[in-house]
């Protein structure tokens, strides 16, 4: 009989986003090895992204909040939690610190993969560091304060990058916890392809070239900068075409944008991409730029890396980078700054040699790689954690109710979702 895995995550489909593309890659292959349940906000009925896997799906509050909507820790995720071995959370929002919290207080196995962090996330998506009351080094003290909380009750934790690693070491945690997983790329969807069909959908010239961005229209992304350098880079490549491939919150907020700054140029945007669909956008490509604030490396990125597509992306480094600069992609140092961006995207535009080159150095890094080494880390990481011993039932109870950070969160959620306070 097979040991039965929790798996808890703040978002679901229709949401388009990296633990999305995360779980559709893994859970296939783990549910090889595990019973899975999948505990996640109730966005859409779809049944067909995580087959094969238990669903159980929670109530959100219908506020957006950067791109996304706070779900509603119940009882259902309590009972999923009771009923399985272990758990697997992806992200410190509502329901995974509730599955933590009620996790730790019936005694099962906590691990988390460590896919973000908090305090950037925070400041970058909610735009608070330019609306901040206190000095950044305050704010990401108290952000720490909560996270390491909930972190001191986690038994493993998943990290894909040297930036999440030293995060958590940053937190104290112990180096002996962490389990280093890197990411992959399905390389038999994502793979060079002929773009003459996507050009054609979006009336682009066969011999245009088109500078592309893929991924959620949202502050953390730094679509804004992409936009505010188109102008510098049409005064000296005016036929370019700017695609912006993807949806969001803030996709009418850079339309006006766009037609503000460079009201001339060939910018397109196409709306949300279908995760089937997403290699032909890459194909119509030639320079992928992705600025990010926030993420060191995201599959968007990887994604384009695959098909051959050269990269701009804000400066990353250390163990587990995919990137190697000169070798298949171009840094920027400071993603925020426009001219910089713009310059080493004209530096690609220009130069077909060069482009081509990191494009193919790309690919290869991504071959790499694969989702079977990844979750055969996983597996070494739970199976670690199986066998720890369960809290006896008559202290669980309580333990949940004595945490006041579950219990305020608690109440504050349930007020919020009956209109008694604003968000």
């Amino acid at each position: 009989m097979k040991p039965k895995l929790c798996v808890v995550a703040d978002t679901y489909p229709p949401k388009k986003d990296g633990v999305i593309t995360f779980l559709r890659s893994v859970l296939p292959m783990l549910k090889e090895h595990y019973d899975v349940t999948l505990v996640a906000p109730h966005f859409s009925d779809d049944k067909n992204t995580f087959r094969g896997v238990e669903l159980v799906l929670t109530p959100y509050i219908p506020l957006e909040l950067a791109n996304y909507y706070p779900a509603l820790p119940n009882a259902k995720l309590a009972a999923a939690i009771r009923r399985c071995d272990i758990v697997l959370v992806n992200d410190l929002a509502p329901l995974g610190a509730a599955a933590i919290t009620i996790a730790s207080a019936m005694g099962k196995p906590i691990a988390v993969f460590c896919h973000h962090d908090e305090a950037t996330m925070l400041a970058k998506a909610f735009k608070l560091d330019s609306r901040r009351f206190v000095p950044e080094g305050k704010f990401r003290s108290m952000v720490d304060i909560i996270v390491r909380r909930y972190y001191s009750k986690v038994d493993i934790f998943f990290v894909a990058t040297s930036r999440f690693k030293h995060k958590l070491l940053r937190l104290g945690i112990p180096e002996e916890k962490i389990v280093f997983a890197p990411f992959a790329i399905d390389t038999t969807r994502f793979k060079p392809e002929n773009g003459s069909e996507m050009r054609r959908r979006y009336g682009i010239p066969c011999d245009a070239k088109v500078v592309l961005y893929l991924g959620r229209m949202s502050h953390e992304k730094n679509v804004e900068t992409i936009i505010k350098a188109i102008p510098h880079m049409v005064e000296e490549e005016p036929d370019t075409y700017f695609v912006f491939a993807g949806g969001g919150a803030r996709l009418e907020e850079y339309r006006k944008l766009a037609a503000k700054v460079a009201p001339h140029a060939n910018i397109i945007f196409t709306g949300w991409v279908e995760w089937e669909e997403a290699a032909k956008y890459y194909a119509m490509g030639d320079v992928f730029v992705f600025p990010s604030l926030h993420e060191a490396q995201a599959f968007v990125a990887m994604e384009a890396m695959a098909c051959e597509l050269a990269l701009v992306v804000s400066r990353d480094h250390g163990e587990g980078s995919y990137y190697h600069e000169g070798e298949n992609c171009l840094f920027v140092d400071n993603p925020l700054d426009e001219r910089e961006v713009a310059e080493k995207v004209l530096l690609l535009l220009r130069d077909e040699k060069l482009r081509r080159r990191l494009g193919k150095n790309a690919r290869q890094s991504m071959l790499a790689y694969s989702w079977e080494s990844h979750v055969e880390k996983l597996l070494q990481g739970l199976r670690r954690i199986e066998r720890k011993h369960k809290i006896p039932r008559r202290k669980r109870v309580k333990r949940i109710l004595l945490n006041k950070y579950f219990t305020a969160g608690a109440v504050l959620l349930l007020w919020a979702s009956r209109g008694k306070i604003g968000i």
